[in-house]
């Protein structure tokens, strides 16, 4: 009995051996999947959204006449971010976009001024547990008559399974840009 005893051990180690290897090798290259620093691996990007002439319409209002309308924002550019881990789970994430976008106010009453701009560069770049950041900024716009008009927005970027989702907002118009009018467009508001 010994000989067969020996003979079926000498498989059974090599064989525990091997799992022992194996599962130890699969456990560190998890670690390493999941730790913060190597959630980026070059250019794969675990949240990816292009934006290509989207359009975006919310409700806004003329921050001087009080006069309602429609805001619609067309954007350009990408938003990239990665899942940020504790190890076992996603713990947030950190989310980064460049975008141009133009932005049109129409009144809906027909005898008000319609307002328009162009941003070249909406940067808006963050590390968020929710899976949403934001950029508040305000946004210098020409109207049909001639006339500037400060509008305050914030834009607000949030991860999905599907990439990222934009939106914007209108904010109330801080005494910054009434009495500084010669801001240039894009100023940023903290």
């Amino acid at each position: 009995m010994k000989i067969i005893r020996a003979g079926i051990q000498r498989p059974a180690v090599i064989i525990l051996a091997l799992t022992s290897f194996l599962l130890l090798s699969a456990s560190q290259a998890f670690a390493q999947d999941n730790s913060r620093a190597s959630v980026q691996k070059g250019d794969d990007y675990t949240i990816s959204h292009d934006l290509n002439a989207e359009t975006i319409a919310f409700e806004a209002v003329n921050p001087r006449t009080q006069v309602a309308g429609r805001m619609t924002v067309t954007i350009t550019g990408a938003v990239r971010g990665n899942r940020l881990w504790d190890g076992q789970s996603a713990v947030g994430s950190h989310l980064q976009g460049e975008q141009q976008a133009t932005f049109s106010f129409v009144p809906y009453y027909p005898y008000s001024p319609s307002y328009s701009a162009t941003v070249r560069l909406l940067q808006v770049a963050g590390d968020t547990t929710d899976d949403s950041i934001f950029l508040a900024f305000g946004l210098r716009a020409t109207g049909s008559d001639g006339s500037v008009q400060w509008f305050m927005l914030r834009e607000v970027v949030t991860a999905t399974e599907d990439g990222a989702q934009i939106a914007f907002q209108q904010l109330r118009l801080p005494e910054k840009l009434i009495t500084q009018p010669e801001l240039p467009c894009g100023t940023r508001i903290d």
